[in-house]
């Protein structure tokens, strides 16, 4: 009968501490540490915003010095769903809100949809301060946006319900109130898809509370 020899418990550990078999072993758990993690690893996150009303910014020498009496325009922020203020993308299902696990908006949706908005009513009111930033002092106007509904749905429809008010300082003068209901159809096949019929649909609104603007001076006030 051939006896083999065995390995007992002591010679793996006095193994183990020889340096060459050291390194190998550290080796080892590192690589199938790595490779534990990759396996893991989904795909890079990706931020969205609504973006400016224009990806070509105006030339400087077209823009028109602001007067030190320029008309203020605060733009108050926007109120919308509660399920939609924050950062996720969704899109609805029926009765269901699906997120995104790939993308976000890199700030809370009701924000950037301010921004946009203002963005958009300055562009064509540029002898006028038109922001959603806080002012040095009281604004003649100010504008308060209400949406009430905001969905893209997988079939690329897009809704949106809102109204406005434009607040005079004066309280003497006629206070503006109005609301829209927006349709629109796109594709929806990416992140990046929803996002830019969402901005789509945010320019429409702005250009409506827009259209219901007064031009004033700072005399006026």
């Amino acid at each position: 009968m051939i006896r083999l020899p065995l390995f007992h418990a002591s010679a793996v550990s006095e193994r183990a501490r020889h340096p060459v078999l050291r390194v190998m072993l550290l080796a080892g758990l590192t690589a199938g540490t790595a490779f534990g993690l990759a396996g893991c690893a989904g795909p890079p996150l990706r931020l969205y915003t609504l973006g400016m009303p224009s990806d070509q910014p105006a030339p400087q020498s077209s823009q028109p010095r602001l007067s030190s009496r320029a008309a203020t325009v605060a733009v108050s922020n926007v109120v919308i769903p509660d399920y939609l203020d924050s950062q996720d993308m969704v899109v609805r299902r029926g009765e269901e809100i699906v997120r995104s696990p790939r993308s976000r908006w890199a700030t809370r949706l009701s924000i950037g949809i301010t921004d946009l908005i203002a963005n958009e009513m300055a562009s064509f009111h540029p002898s006028m301060l038109i922001t959603d930033q806080p002012l040095a002092d009281a604004a003649m106007l100010r504008v308060q946006v209400d949406i009430s509904r905001f969905d893209v749905d997988m079939n690329g429809q897009a809704t949106l319900d809102a109204h406005w008010a434009i607040l005079p300082a004066d309280p003497h003068k006629p206070l503006i109130r109005n609301r829209t209901h927006l349709t629109m159809s796109g594709p929806v096949a990416t992140d990046a898809d929803v996002a830019a019929l969402m901005r789509k649909m945010v320019i429409q609104l702005a250009d409506k509370v827009n259209a219901d603007l007064p031009v004033v001076s700072a005399s006026q006030n």
